[in-house]
Protein backbone atom coordinates (compact mmCIF):
# COMPACT_ATOMS: atom_id res chain seq x y z
CA UNK A 1 0.00 0.00 0.00
CA UNK A 2 1.51 3.24 -1.05
CA UNK A 3 1.14 6.75 0.24
CA UNK A 4 -0.07 9.88 -1.34
CA UNK A 5 2.73 12.05 0.08
CA UNK A 6 6.49 11.76 -0.43
CA UNK A 7 6.71 10.07 2.96
CA UNK A 8 4.69 7.12 1.66
CA UNK A 9 2.15 7.62 4.41
CA UNK A 10 -1.63 7.74 4.50
CA UNK A 11 -3.21 10.40 6.74
CA UNK A 12 -1.28 10.10 9.96
CA UNK A 13 -4.02 10.38 12.50
CA UNK A 14 -4.59 7.16 14.38
CA UNK A 15 -7.74 5.47 13.14
CA UNK A 16 -10.50 3.78 15.05
CA UNK A 17 -11.48 0.29 14.01
CA UNK A 18 -14.73 0.25 12.06
CA UNK A 19 -17.66 0.24 14.47
CA UNK A 20 -19.43 -2.64 12.75
CA UNK A 21 -16.68 -5.10 13.67
CA UNK A 22 -17.98 -7.63 16.18
CA UNK A 23 -16.43 -10.59 17.90
CA UNK A 24 -18.34 -13.78 18.51
CA UNK A 25 -18.22 -15.35 21.92
CA UNK A 26 -19.48 -18.71 22.99
CA UNK A 27 -22.44 -18.69 25.43
CA UNK A 28 -21.34 -18.01 29.01
CA UNK A 29 -22.25 -20.62 31.66
CA UNK A 30 -25.44 -20.04 33.55
CA UNK A 31 -25.07 -18.56 36.98
CA UNK A 32 -25.89 -20.83 39.87
CA UNK A 33 -29.22 -20.22 41.49
CA UNK A 34 -29.19 -18.28 44.73
CA UNK A 35 -30.16 -19.63 48.08
CA UNK A 36 -33.80 -20.55 48.62
CA UNK A 37 -36.04 -17.91 50.16
CA UNK A 38 -36.81 -18.78 53.81
CA UNK A 39 -40.35 -20.09 54.35
CA UNK A 40 -42.86 -17.87 56.11
CA UNK A 41 -43.45 -18.60 59.85
CA UNK A 42 -45.78 -21.53 60.38
CA UNK A 43 -45.41 -22.75 56.78
CA UNK A 44 -43.36 -25.80 56.10
CA UNK A 45 -40.57 -25.26 53.64
CA UNK A 46 -40.84 -27.34 50.46
CA UNK A 47 -38.52 -30.26 50.20
CA UNK A 48 -35.40 -29.59 48.19
CA UNK A 49 -35.10 -31.74 45.11
CA UNK A 50 -32.08 -34.02 45.17
CA UNK A 51 -29.18 -33.17 42.89
CA UNK A 52 -29.43 -34.98 39.56
CA UNK A 53 -27.12 -37.89 39.07
CA UNK A 54 -24.05 -37.21 36.89
CA UNK A 55 -24.60 -37.87 33.20
CA UNK A 56 -23.01 -40.95 31.75
CA UNK A 57 -20.78 -40.44 28.75
CA UNK A 58 -23.57 -41.72 26.49
CA UNK A 59 -25.90 -39.02 27.85
CA UNK A 60 -23.55 -36.08 27.19
CA UNK A 61 -24.84 -33.50 24.73
CA UNK A 62 -22.50 -31.84 22.26
CA UNK A 63 -22.23 -28.03 22.53
CA UNK A 64 -24.31 -26.09 20.01
CA UNK A 65 -22.61 -25.05 16.82
CA UNK A 66 -21.96 -21.32 16.68
CA UNK A 67 -22.29 -19.73 13.28
CA UNK A 68 -19.71 -16.89 13.00
CA UNK A 69 -22.04 -15.27 10.46
CA UNK A 70 -24.35 -14.32 13.31
CA UNK A 71 -22.52 -11.00 13.27
CA UNK A 72 -24.56 -8.46 11.36
CA UNK A 73 -23.50 -9.40 7.87
CA UNK A 74 -25.22 -10.58 4.77
CA UNK A 75 -25.76 -14.29 4.25
CA UNK A 76 -22.77 -15.43 2.26
CA UNK A 77 -23.01 -17.33 -1.00
CA UNK A 78 -19.89 -18.65 -2.74
CA UNK A 79 -18.00 -15.56 -3.89
CA UNK A 80 -17.55 -15.03 -7.64
CA UNK A 81 -14.06 -14.90 -9.07
CA UNK A 82 -12.88 -11.38 -8.17
CA UNK A 83 -10.70 -11.27 -11.28
CA UNK A 84 -13.84 -11.18 -13.42
CA UNK A 85 -14.80 -7.81 -11.92
CA UNK A 86 -14.12 -4.84 -14.22
CA UNK A 87 -11.40 -2.45 -13.15
CA UNK A 88 -12.49 0.86 -11.65
CA UNK A 89 -11.18 4.36 -11.23
CA UNK A 90 -13.25 6.44 -8.86
CA UNK A 91 -16.35 4.35 -9.44
CA UNK A 92 -19.00 4.93 -6.73
CA UNK A 93 -19.87 1.63 -5.11
CA UNK A 94 -21.11 0.13 -1.89
CA UNK A 95 -18.95 -2.16 0.20
CA UNK A 96 -21.06 -5.05 1.47
CA UNK A 97 -20.05 -6.62 4.81
CA UNK A 98 -19.06 -10.26 4.83
CA UNK A 99 -17.80 -12.39 7.75
CA UNK A 100 -14.02 -12.49 8.05
CA UNK A 101 -11.32 -13.97 10.23
CA UNK A 102 -9.14 -11.01 11.14
CA UNK A 103 -5.68 -10.45 12.62
CA UNK A 104 -4.04 -7.16 13.58
CA UNK A 105 -0.37 -6.68 12.73
CA UNK A 106 2.38 -4.12 12.15
CA UNK A 107 4.73 -3.81 9.18
CA UNK A 108 7.71 -1.68 8.19
CA UNK A 109 7.59 -0.12 4.76
CA UNK A 110 10.78 -1.94 3.72
CA UNK A 111 9.16 -5.36 4.07
CA UNK A 112 5.48 -4.41 3.90
CA UNK A 113 4.32 -6.86 1.25
CA UNK A 114 6.23 -9.76 2.82
CA UNK A 115 4.58 -9.02 6.18
CA UNK A 116 1.12 -8.80 4.61
CA UNK A 117 1.49 -12.18 2.91
CA UNK A 118 2.88 -13.80 6.07
CA UNK A 119 -0.08 -12.51 8.10
CA UNK A 120 -2.57 -13.83 5.56
CA UNK A 121 -0.91 -17.25 5.73
CA UNK A 122 -1.26 -17.23 9.53
CA UNK A 123 -4.98 -16.60 9.09
CA UNK A 124 -5.14 -19.45 6.55
CA UNK A 125 -3.63 -21.85 9.08
CA UNK A 126 -6.08 -20.83 11.80
CA UNK A 127 -8.98 -21.10 9.40
CA UNK A 128 -7.93 -24.66 8.58
CA UNK A 129 -7.84 -25.49 12.30
CA UNK A 130 -11.36 -24.10 12.68
CA UNK A 131 -12.48 -26.09 9.62
CA UNK A 132 -13.66 -22.96 7.82
CA UNK A 133 -13.31 -22.32 4.10
CA UNK A 134 -11.95 -19.14 2.55
CA UNK A 135 -14.57 -17.38 0.42
CA UNK A 136 -13.44 -14.41 -1.63
CA UNK A 137 -10.64 -11.88 -1.90
CA UNK A 138 -8.57 -10.93 1.15
CA UNK A 139 -8.66 -7.41 2.65
CA UNK A 140 -5.90 -5.26 4.12
CA UNK A 141 -7.24 -2.37 6.22
CA UNK A 142 -4.74 0.35 7.17
CA UNK A 143 -5.45 1.71 10.65
CA UNK A 144 -2.43 3.99 11.26
CA UNK A 145 0.78 4.93 9.45
CA UNK A 146 3.99 6.86 9.96
CA UNK A 147 7.27 7.28 8.09
CA UNK A 148 8.61 3.93 9.29
CA UNK A 149 5.64 1.62 8.91
CA UNK A 150 1.98 1.01 9.54
CA UNK A 151 -0.58 -0.89 11.58
CA UNK A 152 -3.09 -2.93 9.65
CA UNK A 153 -5.80 -5.55 9.87
CA UNK A 154 -5.62 -8.54 7.55
CA UNK A 155 -9.06 -10.07 6.94
CA UNK A 156 -9.98 -13.22 5.04
CA UNK A 157 -13.67 -13.86 4.16
CA UNK A 158 -14.96 -17.32 4.99
CA UNK A 159 -17.93 -19.62 4.90
CA UNK A 160 -18.89 -22.32 7.37
CA UNK A 161 -19.54 -22.59 11.10
CA UNK A 162 -17.54 -23.57 14.14
CA UNK A 163 -18.00 -24.04 17.88
CA UNK A 164 -14.44 -22.92 18.61
CA UNK A 165 -12.99 -19.48 19.17
CA UNK A 166 -9.98 -18.27 17.15
CA UNK A 167 -6.55 -18.26 18.77
CA UNK A 168 -3.25 -16.41 18.36
CA UNK A 169 -4.76 -12.93 18.44
CA UNK A 170 -7.30 -13.57 15.69
CA UNK A 171 -11.00 -12.82 15.89
CA UNK A 172 -14.21 -13.11 13.95
CA UNK A 173 -15.32 -9.82 12.49
CA UNK A 174 -16.94 -8.25 9.44
CA UNK A 175 -15.40 -6.57 6.44
CA UNK A 176 -15.79 -2.80 5.94
CA UNK A 177 -19.15 -1.58 4.68
CA UNK A 178 -20.68 1.60 3.31
CA UNK A 179 -20.40 3.92 0.33
CA UNK A 180 -16.97 4.27 -1.20
CA UNK A 181 -15.01 4.94 -4.36
CA UNK A 182 -13.22 2.02 -5.98
CA UNK A 183 -9.86 2.29 -7.74
CA UNK A 184 -7.92 -0.55 -9.36
CA UNK A 185 -4.14 -0.96 -9.25
CA UNK A 186 -2.37 -3.49 -11.45
CA UNK A 187 1.28 -4.30 -10.80
CA UNK A 188 3.71 -4.55 -7.87
CA UNK A 189 2.79 -3.47 -4.36
CA UNK A 190 5.81 -1.15 -4.27
CA UNK A 191 4.58 0.67 -7.40
CA UNK A 192 1.31 1.95 -5.96
CA UNK A 193 2.43 5.55 -5.34
CA UNK A 194 1.03 6.88 -8.65
CA UNK A 195 -2.33 5.23 -7.99
CA UNK A 196 -2.65 6.86 -4.57
CA UNK A 197 -1.56 10.22 -6.00
CA UNK A 198 -4.32 9.95 -8.61
CA UNK A 199 -6.81 9.11 -5.87
CA UNK A 200 -5.82 12.25 -3.94
CA UNK A 201 -6.12 14.39 -7.07
CA UNK A 202 -9.58 13.06 -7.88
CA UNK A 203 -10.85 13.64 -4.34
CA UNK A 204 -9.58 17.23 -4.48
CA UNK A 205 -11.04 17.85 -7.92
CA UNK A 206 -14.49 16.60 -6.91
CA UNK A 207 -14.32 18.16 -3.44
CA UNK A 208 -15.03 14.80 -1.81
CA UNK A 209 -14.29 14.07 1.83
CA UNK A 210 -12.92 10.62 2.56
CA UNK A 211 -12.74 8.80 5.84
CA UNK A 212 -9.31 8.34 7.37
CA UNK A 213 -9.05 4.74 6.23
CA UNK A 214 -8.04 2.91 3.10
CA UNK A 215 -8.98 -0.66 2.26
CA UNK A 216 -7.11 -2.81 -0.22
CA UNK A 217 -8.94 -5.83 -1.63
CA UNK A 218 -6.58 -8.30 -3.29
CA UNK A 219 -8.48 -9.56 -6.31
CA UNK A 220 -5.48 -11.70 -7.24
CA UNK A 221 -4.20 -13.93 -4.44
CA UNK A 222 -1.06 -12.24 -3.04
CA UNK A 223 0.13 -15.57 -1.60
CA UNK A 224 0.71 -17.06 -5.03
CA UNK A 225 0.51 -14.29 -7.65
CA UNK A 226 3.80 -12.79 -8.95
CA UNK A 227 4.01 -9.19 -7.78
CA UNK A 228 4.04 -7.85 -11.34
CA UNK A 229 0.64 -9.47 -11.89
CA UNK A 230 -1.13 -8.26 -8.75
CA UNK A 231 -4.64 -6.83 -9.14
CA UNK A 232 -5.72 -4.75 -6.14
CA UNK A 233 -8.90 -2.75 -5.64
CA UNK A 234 -8.42 0.26 -3.37
CA UNK A 235 -11.63 1.25 -1.59
CA UNK A 236 -11.86 4.83 -0.32
CA UNK A 237 -14.81 5.13 2.11
CA UNK A 238 -16.58 8.49 1.95
CA UNK A 239 -17.99 10.50 4.84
Amino acid sequence: MMVISSCRALPRRLLLLLALLAVLALPAPLRAQGEATPAAPGVAAPETAPDPAPLDEDDMIAPPMVDPRSVETQNVAPAPDPLTRPDGFGDPAGMQPVPVLMKKAHAKWDDAFTTIVATLKQIDAEMARLKLKANGASFIIYTSTDDLGFDFEAAVPFEGATAEKPKDGMEFSASPAGKALRFTHRGPYDAMDPTYEQIANLLDAKDLEAQDVYVEEYRSDPRSTPEDELVIDIWVPLK
